[in-house]
């Protein structure tokens, strides 16, 4: 039987979810896919199309058909890998890192606006549960990377994003 908070939880993800997707296309991203990969690349640059594909949750041609429309606009550029000259690297371009500027703020306003009004203590209080909860979400790296696909992960290095941290921890 599903609780009352969790239902509220489910209501608020969905509703924030809808938000950002609508101000993510709003600020340039031509698909919820498409604005993610912008900001994954942008958050882990030089990484292969294999890496995105899992990033993203995607099928392999599925993850190439993104990048073509990426390349064509401009956005992404495909370069060799230093560590091994059969595959390729990808890169955003000075237009697909402004892009994915756009993107991140959007997400901020939406996120920033759900959070305003709360007083400090009870942001104190609910930051502690949120990274509990991210952390019993990640099962491994591909999940960590799923999970803050869309994160502006500038903003939790400094401290240690609890999504990376659950990550590299052994499985028991």
């Amino acid at each position: 039987m599903t609780t009352n908070a969790a239902n509220l939880l489910g209501a608020l993800a969905t509703a924030i979810s809808t938000q950002i997707d609508a101000q993510a296309s709003a600020a340039g991203g031509r698909s919820s896919k498409a604005s993610a990969g912008l900001v994954a690349i942008l958050n882990h640059p030089d990484e292969s199309i294999d890496r995105l594909r899992r990033t993203l949750a995607l099928t392999h041609s599925g993850t190439v058909r993104l990048i073509n429309g990426l390349v064509e606009e401009s956005l992404v550029e495909r370069r060799q890998s230093k560590s091994d000259g059969r595959s390729a690297v990808l890169r955003l371009t000075k237009a697909g890192k402004q892009r994915a500027n756009r993107i991140l703020r959007a997400r901020a306003e939406v996120t920033e606006a759900t959070l305003d009004g709360l007083s400090e203590r009870e942001l104190a209080s609910l930051t502690p549960i949120l990274e509990s909860a991210l952390r019993r979400l990640t099962t491994d790296a591909d999940s960590a990377r799923r999970i803050c696909r869309l994160c502006d992960e500038r903003l939790c290095r400094p401290e240690g994003c609890p999504v990376e941290q659950a990550a590299s921890e052994p499985t028991p």
